[in-house]
């Protein structure tokens, strides 16, 4: 699991728990490096594809009845959310269309995109994320708008990989 963010003026970790949406980034720029480049050799693309795998199903334990996640992972006292759903989700999803995830993370991603969407509000934002510009609290963000796009674009992807024909 990885930790919040790295503060460079102190030198040392500003927040050190396990933080929900940094971990969905971990895992989303893995699936992102992987489909932008298919000729790096396959042992690399392996080790990423099986880390991505890793930190998605350890995120996962932490995963609560309404499918979202605490911000700190491992504070059940941290607030809900949503952006963590979508990353993860993006990732499960690429991996399906891209064949390196098997075809169950299908569900697993439709369902994290599907529990993230019940967030979207009237105006269309993607509300209780780690909102912007600290990403210390809930709010909204721009990166979790993008991160909304991306998942529901990658849910078309998958959906593409497995019909037949």
């Amino acid at each position: 699991m990885y930790a919040a963010r790295w503060d460079e003026d102190r030198g040392e970790l500003d927040r050190p728990g396990p933080w929900g949406t940094g971990n969905g980034w971990v895992v989303a720029g893995i699936a992102r490096a992987l489909r932008l480049a298919p000729e790096w050799p396959g042992p690399l693309r392996a080790e990423l594809a099986g880390h991505a795998e890793e930190v998605l199903t350890a995120c996962l334990a932490y995963r609560g009845a309404d499918g979202l996640f605490p911000d700190v992972l491992d504070d059940p006292a941290a607030f809900r959310e949503a952006n963590t759903a979508q990353l993860l989700g993006y990732a499960a999803l690429t991996g399906v269309a891209d064949g390196w995830l098997p075809r169950s993370w299908y569900d697993v991603g439709a369902d994290l995109l599907a529990a993230a969407g019940r967030r979207v509000d009237g105006y269309g934002r993607v509300t209780g994320v780690s909102g912007a510009p600290d990403f210390a609290a809930p709010g909204i963000s721009p990166e979790a708008q993008a991160c909304h796009l991306l998942g529901h674009a990658a849910l078309r992807s998958a959906q593409d990989s497995l019909s037949p024909g």
